[in-house]
C-alpha cells in the first residue's frame, strides 16, 4: 500500500512539474523570448532578438508577398524559416571567424580597422551620390542605423581579413590546370558548330511570304521582327541567344535543320514548325568545332581552381573551428 502511495505521488509530482513548465512557456514574456539563446559560439550567445532584428526587411519582403497574416500561409512559414535558417547559419559563421581571428591576431588594430571601415561607410554613401537625405531615407526603409551599418562593414571586413588568412597558402600548379583543361575541353573549351540566331515568327505562310519579301529587299530584319513578331523575341529584334548550338534540345527539330544550312548573314525562306512560320537569320555562324588553346585559357582555369579549392578550405576550416568552439543551436528557440 506504502508503495503505491508514493507512486502516485512521485506522478502527482511530475505532473504538477510538466503544468508549470508548460505555463512558463506559455506565460513567457516578449522580453524573455528575445532573450532567449538561439546559438552559442564558446562563450558567445547570438539570441532570439538579435535574429529577429536581423531577419526584419525579409519579413517585410514576405509580408508585401503575402499580406499581414503571411503567419497563416504555410508557403510563407517555410519562407520564413529557411531564411532565418540561413541567416543564423551565416551570423554563427561570423562570429567563429571573429573568435578566431582575435585568438590568431589577424585582425587590423583598432586605428587601421576603423580606417577601412570608413572607407566602405563612404562607398556605401557614394551609391546615393553623397545625399544626406537619400541616405538617410535608405537606412532608414533597410531598418539601419549608422552605427548597426558599421557594426556589419566591421563585421565584414573581419571576416575578410580572416578569410584571406585561412587561403594564404593556396597555390595551384600546372599540371592541375592541364589536368583540368584535358578534363574538359569537349565541354568547356570547345565552340560548338552553331550561330547567333534571330527569328521571325508569324501565323501563316502567307504573312512570312510578305516579310520574307521585304527583307529581300533590304529592309532591315530587327525591325521588321519588332513590328511583325509575335513571340517575346520581338524585343530584341529577333535574337534568340548570344550563340545557339546547333545540337540544342532546346529547339524545334525542323528549325534547327534549317538554321544548320545559313551561311553568314543569310536569311531563310519561310520555315514550318508547330509553332507556326519562322523566317530565320544567322551571324557569327561557327560551322566546325572550334578548339580554346592551353595558353589562352590557362589564366582562366587558374583562377577557377583557385576559387574553388579557396572555397573548400574555407568551409571545411569553418566546420573544424565550430567543432573546437562547440557551437550549439536551439532549434526550440528560432
Amino acid at each position: 500500500m506504502k508503495n503505491i502511495k508514493k507512486l502516485v505521488s512521485v506522478i502527482m509530482i511530475s505532473i504538477f512539474t510538466v503544468s508549470m513548465a508548460g505555463c512558463k512557456m506559455i506565460e513567457k514574456t516578449p522580453e524573455a523570448i528575445k532573450k532567449s539563446p538561439v546559438a552559442k559560439i564558446g562563450k558567445e550567445t547570438i539570441t532570439r532578438g538579435e535574429l529577429d532584428e536581423k531577419i526584419s526587411p525579409i519579413v517585410d519582403q514576405i509580408k508585401a508577398t503575402y499580406g499581414e497574416n503571411y503567419e497563416n500561409n504555410q508557403d510563407a512559414v517555410k519562407v520564413l524559416n529557411e531564411q532565418k535558417k540561413l541567416l543564423l547559419d551565416s551570423l554563427i559563421a561570423d562570429k567563429v571567424f571573429i573568435s578566431k581571428g582575435e585568438q590568431l591576431k589577424v585582425i587590423p588594430e583598432k586605428s587601421k580597422l576603423d580606417e577601412e571601415i570608413k572607407k566602405r561607410y563612404d562607398e556605401v554613401k557614394a551609391v546615393y551620390g553623397n545625399d544626406d537625405k537619400k541616405f538617410e531615407e535608405a537606412l532608414k526603409q533597410a531598418k539601419l542605423t549608422e552605427e548597426v551599418l558599421k557594426g556589419y562593414l566591421k563585421d565584414q571586413i573581419v571576416t575578410q581579413k580572416v578569410k584571406e588568412y585561412i587561403i594564404k597558402d593556396v597555390k595551384v600548379d600546372d599540371k592541375e590546370i592541364e589536368k583540368f583543361y584535358n578534363d574538359n575541353k569537349a565541354t568547356l573549351f570547345t565552340e560548338k558548330p552553331g550561330a547567333k540566331l534571330a527569328h521571325i515568327l508569324v501565323k501563316t505562310k502567307e504573312e512570312a511570304d510578305k516579310i520574307k519579301a521585304k527583307i529581300d529587299n533590304k529592309e532591315d530584319f530587327a525591325k521588321l521582327a519588332k513590328e511583325f513578331g509575335t513571340d517575346g523575341t520581338k524585343e530584341t529584334g529577333g535574337v534568340l541567344e548570344e550563340f545557339t548550338p546547333y545540337d540544342s534540345p532546346n529547339y524545334d527539330k525542323d528549325f534547327m535543320e534549317a538554321a544548320k544550312k545559313l551561311n553568314e548573314g543569310e536569311v531563310s525562306a519561310p520555315v514550318k514548325t508547330k509553332f507556326g512560320y519562322h523566317i530565320i537569320k544567322a551571324t557569327n555562324v561557327v560551322k566546325e568545332p572550334k578548339v580554346q588553346k592551353l595558353e589562352d585559357v590557362k589564366e582562366e582555369i587558374k583562377a577557377q581552381i583557385t576559387k574553388t579549392k579557396q572555397d573548400e578550405l574555407i568551409k571545411k576550416t569553418l566546420e573544424d573551428w565550430k567543432k573546437e568552439l562547440k557551437v550549439k543551436i536551439y532549434d526550440k528557440n528560432i
